[in-house]
């Protein structure tokens, strides 16, 4: 016996047509939200910055009457500083990510082995591609009255001038922070950098208030989203 055919009726034809029509609406809200997500997500142009945290391993750099390493405070500000920039689409090394220096076995007195841990850095920003290369450090006088943060750069390198300008304008918009400029220098990572480098002072360990101030969380991230502004700017980026 055959099966009745049903011949759709007004209703029965609105409400296929409802449907049809939802399902396509469907399908270009879908399509419209991809491509904006692809505009509106991480940048296309994906700039790389390396960010290189102080010292460390066996050699602590300053060290404060507490006992505190200058290595322990500059890591941190790495990482602090790496979770800002990741967002805005630039692409972060860390040098590292722990306690650790990077002197071949054998190498013997403290230029040797400066020089030998520097190289290594500089090698890994060069094999990443590095569009900039950004080394954080803490300060110390014998006096302990300094403090402020400073941005150097290298003389011979106009990028790099550009960027520790764009970092430290930014620094001295932190409260309280004294109002310094960006300084050359001959220092041998950014001497020896063949991408713009630049070395951050973030601040004077030796000076007991400031240390007191570069323990704290809420000063850190003052410090690092001055730092990731700065470098956000250097690009272009908003």
């Amino acid at each position: 016996m055959r099966k009745p055919v049903v011949i759709p009726g007004k209703r029965t034809q609105g409400m296929a047509i409802i449907i049809v029509i939802t399902l396509m609406l469907g399908l270009v809200i879908s399509v419209f939200h991809q491509g904006s997500a692809a505009v509106l997500g991480p940048q296309e142009t994906k700039y790389k910055v390396v960010l290189d945290a102080g010292h460390g391993g066996y050699d602590p750099g300053a060290i404060t009457k507490q006992g505190v390493y200058e290595k322990e405070i500059n890591l941190e500000m790495a990482k602090r500083i790496k979770e800002l920039l990741g967002p805005a689409g630039i692409e972060i090394t860390l040098t590292r990510e722990e306690d650790i220096d990077y002197v071949p076995e054998g190498v013997r007195g403290r230029q040797s082995k400066k020089q030998a841990d520097l190289n290594h850095r500089i090698s890994l920003a060069t094999k990443a591609e590095a569009d900039a290369l950004i080394s954080l450090h803490l300060n110390a006088t014998p006096s302990g009255k300094n403090t402020g943060a400073e941005t150097f750069y290298h003389f011979q390198s106009e990028p790099g001038k550009m960027l520790a300008e764009t970092i430290q304008q930014e620094l001295i918009k932190v409260p309280g922070m004294n109002r310094r400029i960006a300084k050359p220098g001959e220092f041998y990572l950014i001497k020896n950098s063949p991408m713009p480098a630049v070395i951050v002072e973030l601040g004077y360990i030796s000076n007991p208030k400031e240390f007191a101030k570069l323990q704290q969380p809420w000063y850190q991230d003052q410090l690092a989203q001055a730092v990731a502004k700065g470098v956000a700017n250097y690009f272009g980026l908003p």
